[in-house]
């Protein structure tokens, strides 16, 4: 049984630009391939919209190559 997905998630934006730097893209690249805008990018790195709609979390996380659940949640905001 497929569970529904949820409204929004909850993303850490941080994390998220610590993997892209990694990856060696600039906001720009990472942007276009993820097919968000710069500005966007930007806002959800810096913490300003921390939570994006799940098919922008699935092409975050597929050009990030986090391919497994638990590869996935590591770009998730943990409660403090």
């Amino acid at each position: 049984m497929n569970q529904p997905q949820p409204a929004a998630v909850d993303i850490d934006g941080a994390k998220l630009r610590e993997l892209r730097k990694l990856r060696g893209d600039t906001l720009a690249e990472f942007a276009a391939s993820c097919e968000i805008s710069l500005t966007y990018l930007s806002q959800i790195e810096r913490g300003d919209r921390p939570r994006v709609s799940p098919p922008v979390y699935s092409r975050i996380c597929s050009t990030l190559r986090l391919t497994g659940p638990r590869q996935r949640r590591t770009l998730l905001k943990v409660a403090a």
